[in-house]
């Protein structure tokens, strides 16, 4: 059988990665299982170029920024990180303990499970021209994360959302130039001053337009063509047209749901004894859904898992007394 772990947390967003800290702050044998090949969830894909206000001790950080140092409070206490799989199944044995089964058919084994993975799993949708897939996570990618990999590039984003006019206008910042390629002649979701930012900026905004063809070889892209025949130098393509998101699985793994959430109460206990949960998947009266309330959520989950795992467990524990002489 695989490593037996007392905690693991389906999730490696902000959430999951404090819910992991907190986890290893109590002394308790961790692991971290991520459906995306990289930490950091909702907040590496969606906010990482905006500034977030809520979060305590920052008068406002990056959503990057953000991450990096969640995750880095997180590897702090040396969790086991797994990415890339998904959890199908949560099945308990015999012995009361969890096996966890993904997609793929690995078998992870907890004394207890804490769902911090949101409301469910989500794929950015592709490019979709002939050949993109030999440049995706290279030369085309589906997030800002890193921007400053982009300084000094010829960049193009191809977005028809709010979210394109974002990216670009933070690129402007960085990059030799940039390009917005809209394939409709409106963005949807935007407000007045977005566009008005766009037009003021440097950003070459094409309309109704698409890319019609990638040129380069195998390892390197060098230009795209357009469906006008123009053909534009380019360095970098970052991709917005949507995601696709999938359902949560919770029902699936044997939880209760209310509107696609797992209702709990203060304790963060699910209708399954041994399941605890905390940020987005969570809900219970006057919730309110910001990243800060996913770090409260988190070590109320984890100091009832503890208790679930010890009843003799302290209800709490503090840090200024663990790590009194660390510096």
């Amino acid at each position: 059988m695989s490593e037996l772990y007392d905690v693991t947390i389906i999730g490696g967003g902000t959430t999951g990665l404090y819910t992991a800290f907190y986890s290893g702050m109590r002394e308790l044998k961790t692991k971290v299982i991520e459906y995306q090949p990289n930490l950091g969830g909702k907040v590496s894909f969606f906010y990482p170029e905006k500034k977030i206000f809520d979060v305590g001790g920052f008068l406002g950080v990056t959503g990057e920024d953000l991450v990096k140092k969640v995750e880095e409070q997180a590897l702090f206490v040396q969790p086991t990180i797994v990415t890339g799989e998904k959890i199908e199944a949560i099945e308990k044995q015999e012995d009361e303990t969890f096996q966890l089964i993904s997609t793929g058919g690995e078998m992870h084994y907890s004394k207890s499970v804490i769902v911090a993975s949101g409301m469910g799993t989500f794929d950015m949708q592709p490019l979709g021209v002939e050949g993109s897939e030999k440049y995706d996570n290279n030369q085309i990618h589906y997030t800002i994360q890193n921007i400053q990999q982009y300084a000094g590039k010829k960049m193009t984003v191809v977005s028809s959302s709010r979210v394109g006019i974002d990216w670009s206008l933070a690129l402007e910042r960085v990059a030799s130039s940039v390009r917005l390629i809209n394939h409709t002649d409106q963005f949807k979701a935007v407000y007045e001053h977005d566009m008005e930012n766009l037009e003021n900026s440097s950003v070459g905004v094409y309309r109704n337009t698409k890319i019609e063809k990638l040129n380069g070889d195998d390892r390197k892209l060098e230009s795209i063509k357009l469906n006008n025949n123009e053909e534009l130098d380019t360095d970098h393509i970052l991709v917005y047209e949507g995601l696709h998101i999938e359902k949560s699985l919770y029902d699936q793994w044997g939880l209760e749901t209310d509107k696609g959430r797992i209702p709990v109460g203060t304790d963060m206990c699910s209708n399954r004894e041994g399941v605890f949960v905390a940020g987005d998947a969570a809900i219970y009266p006057s919730k309110t859904m910001l990243i800060a309330s996913g770090f409260n959520e988190a070590m109320a989950a984890v100091n009832s898992a503890a208790k679930y795992l010890d009843p003799k467990a302290k209800s709490q524990v503090y840090s200024t007394v663990i790590y009194k002489y660390h510096k």
